[in-house]
């Protein structure tokens, strides 16, 4: 002798319910910052030549090149970059929006890697120093990284991101797309100091 279930009406639209319940609950969690990304900034897109405004820095990478070696006798400097790696040099022209800033450890990311600027070369280049509203510096940020990211897929998406100071703290950051994997090494990069102008 069998047990033969009764499903009602009602029964049928309650597990329903349920059901949408959970896999909106689901869907809520997935979208839903958790940890670091709660604290993360405000990202502003586009590639390179395109001019970004964040809420605290407007301005452009303009260039993005690879070197093996730094020159850095234009800028009064004797230092020779050489690297294990590969220099990803990155021109860029920022200016301030309200206030004098300065740009806080600007990033490369490479897939789930980020690189964090150089600190080899004081004085030179263009996170070292400050940005004001109504001049924009141009000048060359520097990044030492590994021969082998750079021959990795995702490097033909990385991302380079630029914030200001260490308020980066749910504040608007500009990101700017770049396919690494499609430019040569060159022998011998040189950088000078960073310049001003008049917006």
């Amino acid at each position: 002798m069998t047990a033969r279930v009764r499903v009602t009406r009602r029964g049928a639209v309650s597990a329903l319910t349920v059901v949408v319940a959970l896999t909106a609950t689901v869907v809520v969690y997935g979208i839903t910052p958790h940890g670091d990304d709660i604290n993360a900034p405000f990202n502003v897109r586009g590639d390179i030549g395109d001019v970004l405004t964040g809420r605290t820095l407007t301005g452009s990478v303009t260039a993005v090149r690879l070197a093996s070696s730094i020159d850095a006798t234009a800028a009064d400097s004797e230092w020779t970059g050489e690297t294990t790696g590969t220099w990803v040099v990155v021109d860029a022209d920022i200016a301030a929006r309200f206030e004098p800033s300065s740009l806080y450890r600007p990033t490369l990311t490479i897939g789930d890697t980020t690189y964090y600027a150089t600190e080899r070369l004081p004085l030179v280049t263009l996170d070292d120093g400050s940005v004001r509203p109504g001049i924009a510096s141009a000048g060359v940020i520097l990044f030492e990284v590994s021969d082998e990211a750079l021959r990795s897929p995702e490097a033909a998406r990385a991302e380079i991101g630029i914030n200001a100071s260490f308020q980066a703290i749910l504040d608007s950051r500009l990101v700017t797309q770049v396919d690494l994997t499609s430019l040569p090494v060159e022998a011998d990069v040189a950088v000078s100091r960073p310049q001003e102008r008049v917006l």
